[in-house]
């Protein structure tokens, strides 16, 4: 098992120890915003979650396990956006992280500060591809 996927599954088990009454696997995959086949694999290490399915993780968990992983922490500024929609679950919590990690990749690539004007507009922007403005309840 790698450290990874034990991390993760211990991770799990605390947070479903924390759960009133038995929330159970389903509502964890619902919360991550991942269907269970792909969660599962997480936890059995057939696979490593990456890109936007970390920043997922790191939503609920947050972003200690990077390291364990060998990759870069996401941005503090890009947590805080996650971080405010953390009531969501399921579909729009996946479209989420899908949306700021290609937010995230796309400011990197232009060594844009997630702080700024032309941050604002990319987030706007990709917001938008992924429908998060007329979707979110």
């Amino acid at each position: 098992m790698s450290k990874f996927s034990d991390w993760f599954n211990k991770a799990y088990n605390k947070w479903r120890k924390s759960q009133p009454g038995e929330e159970d696997f389903l509502a964890f995959c619902d919360l991550l915003g991942y269907i269970p086949a792909i969660v599962l694999s997480w936890f059995q290490d057939e696979i490593t979650p990456q890109g936007a399915e970390l920043l997922s993780i790191a939503g609920l968990f947050g972003t200690n396990f990077y390291s364990l992983l060998g990759q870069t922490e996401p941005d503090p500024e890009l947590m805080k956006i996650y971080n405010s929609f953390s009531h969501l679950k399921g579909e729009y919590r996946g479209k989420l992280s899908q949306a700021l990690w290609e937010a995230q990749s796309e400011m990197q690539q232009k060594c844009i500060s997630p702080n700024s004007k032309d941050a604002s507009i990319i987030l706007a922007k990709t917001f938008l591809k992924w429908g998060i403005e007329d979707s979110v309840p």
